[in-house]
């Protein structure tokens, strides 16, 4: 079957830095092409340190050991660019020679009857182009009857056969064998002098090159649905960080002519300290520009990048899912689904975080000109604005103390979208339950399910995004899960970095919980000091390896991950992939502390920052509060003579709860 090329190869086929047709394509990892020599020439010309940066999406990548040799052109581009190569030949000479006559060269064994030596067709088997004679030798020889021969005319319009009637891939390291099987081990197509000799089973799994194409192929149809799904968020978030682009340069302009016009109403009497004075100020706000423009600046590369791999990523979808052989749909999964994972994984909310409170930018004048100093006022950006101040707590409650259905060992406390509170007994394995009002409401046995009738000590309790008590337990590598009546679920169990699945029970420890914004649970295990995170049904998505006793954790709205460790030491803030990016500053007039539960306030800032609260088991017990990037604010209470462990807000974030081991009660503070 034939179809038309230009219509498939797009851009596909134009080189990202000279925009023709490519000649010996490179395609880097991100699946943007060059010739050979453009790539040659950005490297040495813009690439220090051994890298490449990509001049479509910015993307920049380590150059391979072996040189940019190593980066193959995607099968489908490679292909693709040859055939167009071959039209443009054709188009630009009207007269082609036979290359398969035996006539050829020798006019003078002609006879007048002899047929000219002008091709008017091609064989794509034989890579040929034909005469009328040699055309029809073609049709009439058996061993060629299944050869594929197009006209000259028809090649000129730009029809060429589907690739996967055509072609036949050659092992490079076999001659003569064809690529018929595909090691999943090393993501290669093989032939099968392969299979016997160095893709052996069983360290080594084969499959069939068809088989391998088919599910590849399915698999295509998801990955383009995906893409199209990201590329609406990505271009809707940049979108908004150009709309914040537009607010933030109208609210700078603004800012500047309330400065100017301040300025013009005292300068009468104070010209030369005003101008000083507006210098200062411009100067403040030069600076705020300055570091908003980067910081939106930032943002619109991240996005514009992410989109200019969706798109190219889009495009070899399409034409694997339409005109991919076999082998190329095995060769580029491979690279299409590493750029896709990449900016799937992307978010395009938490990119545009950074940029929402900067078009909050505003010029109050100074009300006092008293001093000998002028100062006209004061330039107040998204950034630095004051935050709100928690005024001095008050102890509004103290439950669970008291009747039969008291606490013995209050060690974590969680607060339900109802109001309720939900209290860990870690002496007796029970979750208490109290209304709003601190009465006790129910109470749930965590000594159930996997390890029903074995002794539990209940560590963490949180209210997952779904509505539903997750608890773990010190005396367990479980994770269990309960409805909010206390009515037992499911479980799951954490997996080390290692892929070591801890399902025994007593085999480790797990304590801190949290969720992050992709409403995937945090389970900390204490024993191996790893961070096992699932999905809210338990599947096990990854494992992260941390340097302290995750015994606490909670999860900025950036993604961030705090862990605090039960013990003398500093809390740490990890990325997802486990590395430390600060620690929280030891509180002002301690010298040391014992930090315990966490939990982070969405709302006490004006500038919808965040703020983090931690409790101290040392100093006398106390509760903490810092900012997002880990400084020391102020000492939220203290004084509590018992040691205090979990603490929780509540919805509205006006109330403090502290679960006080010692003292067998929850104590609930207006802060």
């Amino acid at each position: 079957m034939a179809a038309s090329m230009t219509s498939q190869s797009c851009d596909l086929t134009k080189c990202s830095k000279c925009h023709q047709l490519l000649k010996s394509p490179r395609s880097l990892p991100c699946l943007h092409s060059y010739c050979t020599t453009c790539l040659e020439k950005h490297t040495k010309d813009s690439s220090p340190n051994n890298k490449v940066k990509c001049v479509e999406c910015g993307e920049e990548f380590d150059i391979p050991p072996g040189g940019l040799k190593e980066w193959q052109p995607l099968a489908i581009v490679h292909r693709l660019t040859e055939q167009k190569a071959m039209q443009l030949h054709l188009m630009s000479e009207e007269t082609i020679q036979c290359t398969a006559c035996v006539w050829f060269g020798k006019e003078e064994e002609q006879d007048a009857k002899s047929v000219s030596p002008t091709a008017v067709a091609r064989c794509t088997d034989c890579d040929d182009y034909l005469c009328k004679r040699c055309f029809a030798i073609h049709k009439s020889q058996r061993s060629m009857k299944d050869h594929l021969v197009f006209t000259l005319n028809e090649l000129r319009e730009g029809k060429v056969p589907d690739a996967s009637a055509t072609e036949q891939k050659i092992c490079v390291k076999h001659k003569g064998e064809t690529l018929l099987f595909y090691c999943e081990t090393c993501d290669v197509p093989i032939c099968r002098q392969c299979v016997v000799i160095t893709h052996r089973h069983p360290e080594h799994k084969q499959a069939e090159l068809e088989q391998i194409a088919k599910e590849k192929n399915e698999q295509l149809q998801q990955m383009q649905e995906s893409c199209g799904k990201n590329e609406k968020e990505v271009n809707k978030a940049l979108e908004e960080i150009r709309k914040i682009r537009r607010d933030f340069e109208l609210a700078v302009s603004e800012a500047r002519i309330q400065i100017k016009g301040t300025v013009q109403k005292l300068k009468s009497s104070f010209l030369k300290r005003l101008d000083e004075a507006q210098k200062d100020t411009e100067e403040e706000l030069n600076t705020v520009e300055k570091e908003g423009l980067e910081t939106i600046k930032t943002a619109d590369d991240q996005l514009t990048s992410i989109i200019s791999r969706i798109s190219t990523a889009k495009a070899v979808t399409k034409l694997l899912k339409e005109n991919g052989s076999e082998f190329e749909v095995a060769s580029d999964y491979g690279s299409l689904k590493a750029v896709l994972d990449n900016v799937v994984a992307a978010e395009p909310s938490s990119i545009i975080h950074a940029g929402k409170h900067l078009t909050d930018v505003k010029f109050e004048d100074n009300k006092d000109q008293n001093s000998d100093k002028i100062v006209i006022g004061q330039v107040l950006s998204g950034s630095t604005r004051s935050k709100r101040e928690i005024k001095t707590p008050i102890l509004k409650m103290e439950f669970g103390n008291v009747g039969i259905e008291s606490l013995t060992a209050a060690l974590d406390v969680a607060v339900t979208p109802t109001g309720a509170i939900a209290a860990t007994d870690h002496n007796t394995g029970i979750v208490k339950i109290f209304n709003a009002d601190g009465a006790f409401k129910s109470a749930f046995n965590v000594n159930v399910g996997v390890d029903a009738g074995r002794s539990s000590s209940p560590w963490c309790v949180q209210v997952g995004p779904d509505n539903l008590f997750y608890v773990t337990d010190y005396s367990s590598p479980y994770v269990k899960i309960f409805d909010l009546q206390g009515t037992y679920k499911r479980y799951f169990h954490t997996v080390s970095p290692d892929k070591v699945a801890y399902n025994t029970h007593g085999s480790s420890s797990v304590c801190g919980l949290a969720f992050n914004c992709k409403q995937q649970v945090l389970a900390g295990n204490i024993t191996h000091n790893f961070i096992s995170c699932h999905s809210l049904d338990g599947v096990h998505q990854k494992s992260i390896k941390v340097t302290i006793r995750p015994s606490f954790l909670a999860v900025t709205s950036r993604g961030s991950i705090l862990v605090s460790p039960n013990s003398s030491g500093d809390v740490q803030i990890i990325d997802e992939a486990g590395k430390i990016l600060s620690k929280l500053q030891t509180p002002i007039g301690v010298s040391s502390w014992t930090p315990e539960g966490l939990v982070i306030s969405k709302c006490f800032n004006a500038d919808d920052d965040e703020d983090l609260f931690v409790a101290d088991n040392a100093n006398g017990c106390a509760v903490y509060r810092y900012s997002a990037s880990g400084k020391y604010m102020d000492c939220v209470t203290k004084g509590f003579s018992h040691c205090i462990f979990g603490i929780a807000l509540s919805a509205d974030e006006k109330q403090l709860f502290v679960a006080c081991y010692d003292n067998k009660s929850v104590k609930c503070f207006e802060i």
